[in-house]
């Protein structure tokens, strides 16, 4: 009996389920055609029965009967509701056309304000455009796994990152061009770098939620700067909304590197240490003590883990005065801890070697505490005929970070001990970027527009008390008499290490300022002629002044004891060691200088429109004059150098539109890439890593630029583009070992240095894909890059001390990686509120490092990383959300192409290379809520 009424329940079940039919359509604009996302669509006899349109328009109903006719209700903002009657029977897709609202749209064409956080009004961008762009919205951003503008930097078609030492990605580098020929827009003005060493900025102090879109122009016009090879990166801030808007979104996160590796964190009593040199409080005839230097640096605590991460944002913004005055505030703060562990390989060549080998082992193991700070406010006012815009921005970053090193000696004393050498490096880096900017656009008569504005910006940088202080450990070997290097390291107590002697310690304070006012000035005319053909004539002028000022003290120490034996193992030995200061005047180092840089520009351009495209063509002249001043002494000038040049910049494009859903572009234009001023200044000291020297003799590099770019459209939602590109450069700029006469080739006292470099070519192709089916969707691009560039090297002879002259070896630019690529699998479903994303990116092997030697360049390895994110959104406005980064755990590696069969002994070294280093960082996840009137 019981299988006879299961046996029933099953068939009624399949009967059921079999008369449960469905119905299949998509909405559409009824004037473009394009996909309507999110389309409501309710069955006015079934309540209970509704769905959502995907990101392709599309939509399914379940649970019908199996015939007779039902009544759709299909609703969509901005759109006039509509019913339309289907008979279920029925197989055929349905085609719903949906017809705007009039009177909701001509509120929009009152209030004059367009939606730009969209991916719809990103793509909008890229097609209208007058340049090669690639734009992400504040809805592609805020949905990625990224919290600043350099993570979301690489997802953009043709971009890698580069990442600083302790894997933060920190700097851009757009098609294959080092991140020395970009600049970077805020809000469309350039901004300083508090960058020590360089003008561009480092993109990962700006919070991703402080933006409405990123917008990347892969080419120039006459009317922007001419110092961009790569492109321009320029990071959109939120507006002013048309409505009342509130957002706030707040979340808590960590790193596993700290659990997975079984690492403590770190940290420096940072709240105890001298804020400013004995030289600046003082003055320089001051004699310097022990008493001037407070001991906080170096006094380490362990934690078995640091405090969570927090991300929280703010904005507030609305429309006053029949929407007149617009006024938007917004905020965002990031707390962050990391770790990163780096282990890398001092190598050197032997006379009568074709290869490397190691002269000793390093393990490298950073703590670091990043709070970061970013507000900007905007106002504007729109009156007939005229608009004035008023925007502040100011991003503050504070890096604190204790890096402990141990170094491992290949010379054994005995066959019972070795020695090896730990450091200790306490920091405490503060940067910052303030910027206001007064713009005002003016419609004189109908065809007359003039715009002009005026920037104050400043960028600083403060490092005091940077502390070095290191030691060196007599390690006991193991009962085998073969010593274990890591063990010996005093992260770990309970290692035999019998005796610690100090070595050396080191003081340094640095601090920077660059101060740029600009003004430009656009004048704007319209023409109009017969057969819809009108023509844009545009001319205009700029001027910059920068002032910057570099400060840069150092002490060094020696302990008064060398013999003093330190008690113990652990971290405490670093703040319990006698010095005496070995420099008590800390003369001003070569690095203070103050410098002033002029540019002042003018063009011409025209732009012809018809119902076929756009022909583009413009000149642009640009003048430079930098000049610095040594400071041999505090506040008396010494050598003083200077640089003065003109450059001409044609530039050139046509956009074909054969239809309206495809462009094909082709673009012509020059640019410059300056010299920085740490780059020209006279200077020699010893840096982080190796000797470095500054070179008054550089010359600004000149490149020409071509680009050829087609473009698809199947919706307002999907692109397809594809484009090749090519650069010739002409006295490129890269850093490289010279020796102490300047010729690479010559000498053995080698430093490292910016040179220009002959000439070289860059070339490759990239396409970009946005495809959705349904609730799924695919965001996918790949770039191809090729470039070569030859220098000249050092060989040395087999089986001699000495060395080849005049022998030269052609390879890639530096940071160039010939495959990079982003795969984003997305999906959507509007009626229950789910958004996912599953990020991978691929970036290839790239040399990092030159060296003076032939076959003896550093390389990175092939990056493949993977991250996640999540959201779910409530209808009471409030969304959860999860972003993974790294998950797959990926690590950097750096290595040399030749290969010495006696460095196989150390750890991770491979048959085919030589690994110079490795870097390691963890994942990190971050859970959070977002909250949105």
């Amino acid at each position: 009996m019981k299988k006879i009424l299961l046996s029933a329940a099953l068939l009624a079940a399949y009967a059921t389920t079999a008369s449960a039919h469905t119905i299949d359509g998509v909405v559409k604009d009824n004037k473009t055609g394009e996909p309507l996302i999110g389309t409501v669509i309710r069955v006015k006899e079934l309540t209970d029965v509704s769905t959502t349109t995907g990101l392709d328009g599309s939509f399914t109903l379940h649970e019908l009967p199996d015939k007779g006719k039902l009544t759709l209700i299909i609703s969509y903002i901005s759109y006039k509701t509509k019913e339309i009657v289907v008979d279920v029977a029925r197989k055929d897709k349905v085609d719903i056309p949906m017809d705007e609202d009039s009177r909701q749209l001509g509120e929009v064409v009152v209030t004059g304000h367009r939606e730009y956080r969209s991916d719809r009004s990103a793509i909008d961008l890229e097609k209208n455009a007058g340049t090669v762009l690639n734009v992400m919205s504040q809805q592609s951003i805020q949905l990625s796994p990224d919290v600043n503008v350099a993570s979301v930097l690489q997802r953009v078609s043709g971009v890698t990152m580069e990442r600083d030492a302790s894997g933060e990605a920190s700097y851009a580098i757009l098609r294959g061009m080092d991140k020395r020929y970009n600049y970077t827009l805020v809000n469309g003005v350039k901004i300083p770098s508090p960058d020590d060493k360089n003008r561009y900025i480092p993109l990962n102090i700006f919070p991703s939620d402080l933006m409405d879109r990123l917008v990347v122009s892969k080419s120039l016009t006459a009317d922007m700067e001419g110092d961009a090879a790569g492109g321009v990166v320029n990071m959109v801030m939120k507006d002013a909304p048309s409505r009342f808007e509130l957002q706030a979104n707040a979340a808590i996160g960590a790193t596993d590197y700290f659990w997975k590796n079984g690492r403590d964190y770190l940290t420096s009593d940072r709240s105890d240490y001298t804020r400013k040199s004995p030289y600046e409080a003082f003055g320089p005839a001051y004699k310097a003590t022990m008493e001037d230097f407070k001991n906080g640096p170096v006094r380490l605590e362990r934690h078995s883990s640091p405090a969570p991460n927090f991300i929280g944002g703010l904005s507030i913004g609305n429309r006053f005065w029949n929407d007149r005055i617009g006024v938007i505030l917004a905020g965002s703060m990031q707390n962050t801890f990391r770790g990163t562990e780096r282990t890398y390989n001092s190598v050197k060549m032997a006379s009568g070697e074709q290869a490397m080998y190691i002269s000793s082992l390093h393990h490298r193991y950073y703590s670091i505490h990043d709070l970061t700070a970013g507000a900007h406010a905007k106002i504007d006012l729109t009156l007939p005929g005229h608009k004035l815009e008023w925007y502040n921005m100011f991003v503050h970053s504070n890096s604190k970070g204790v890096r402990y090193n141990n170094g491992i000696s290949t010379e054994y004393i005995s066959a019972d001990s070795y020695t090896q050498d730990d450091e200790v490096r306490s920091t405490s880096t503060t940067q910052s970027i303030f910027a206001t900017n007064l713009k005002g656009t003016h419609s004189l008569t109908k065809d007359l527009t003039l715009d002009w504005s005026g920037i104050f910006s400043q960028a600083k940088e403060e490092d005091p008390d940077r502390t070095y202080v290191s030691l060196t450990n007599t390690v006991s070997c193991s009962a085998d008499g073969e010593g274990d290097a890591v063990s010996g390291s005093i992260w770990d107590e309970d290692k035999n290490i019998t005796k610690t002697l100090p070595k050396s310690s080191e003081r340094r304070f640095q601090h920077n300022k660059d101060t740029d006012w600009a003004g430009y000035i656009n004048l704007s005319y319209n023409t109009h002629f017969s057969n819809g053909m009108d023509a844009l004539w545009k001319a205009g002028a700029q001027y910059r002044r920068k002032e910057r000022s570099n400060r840069f003290y150092s002490y060094i120490f020696n302990p008064v004891d060398i013999s003093q034996t330190l008690d113990g193992n652990g971290y405490e030995q670093f703040a319990n060691i006698d010095w005496v200061c070995k420099t008590p005047y800390s003369q001003a180092s070569q690095l203070n200088y103050d410098s002033k840089e002029h540019i002042g520009g003018a063009y011409a351009m025209v732009t012809l429109k018809s119902k076929l495209g756009e022909l583009n063509a413009g000149f642009r002249a640009e003048h430079t004059n930098q000049i610095y001043t040594m400071l041999q002494h505090f506040r008396n000038i010494g050598q003083v150098g200077e640089q003065s040049y003109w450059d001409y910049l044609p530039s050139a494009s046509v956009k074909w539109t054969p239809t309206q859903k495809m462009n094909v572009r082709l673009s012509y234009y020059r640019s410059i890439n300056r010299p920085g001023f740490y780059e020209i200044v006279p200077y020699q000291i010893q840096g982080e890593e190796y000797q470095e020297k500054g070179n008054p003799n550089l010359k600004r590099a000149r490149i020409d630029n071509i680009d050829l770019r087609w473009e698809w459209f199947p919706s307002k939602t999907e692109q397809i583009l594809a484009g090749v590109f090519y650069k010739y450069l002409k006295d490129p700029i890269e850093q490289v070992f010279v020796t102490s006469d300047g010729k690479i080739g010559a000498g053995t006292d080698a430093y490292y240095m910016p040179d220009n470099l002959g000439n070289a070519k860059n070339m490759g192709f990239e396409i970009d894909v946005i495809k959705y089916i349904r609730h799924f969707g695919v965001k996918a691009n790949y770039t191809y890059t090729y470039s070569r560039i030859t220098t000249s090297k050092r060989e040395y002879k087999e089986g001699s001390a000495e060395y080849k002259t005049g022998v030269t070896q052609t390879r890639p630019l530096v940071n160039q990686a010939p495959h990079t690529a982003n795969i984003s699998l997305l999906y959507k479903d509007t009626e229950h509120g789910w958004n996912g994303q599953l990020a991978a990116s691929y970036t290839g092997p790239k040399l990092a490092l030159v060296s003076p030697f032939k076959d003896a360049d550093q390389w990175d390895k092939a990056m493949f990383g993977l991250d996640l994110s999540a959201e779910k959104k409530f209808q009471n406005g409030i969304s959860i959300f999860f972003k993974a980064n790294n998950l797959l755990d990926a690590k950097r590696e750096r290595y040399l192409k030749t290969v010495n069969p006696d460095n196989l002994e150390y750890e991770g070294q491979k048959k085919n290379k030589t690994i110079v280093g490795t870097y390691r960082y963890g994942r990190t996840f971050l859970l959070g809520v977002r909250y949105k009137l």
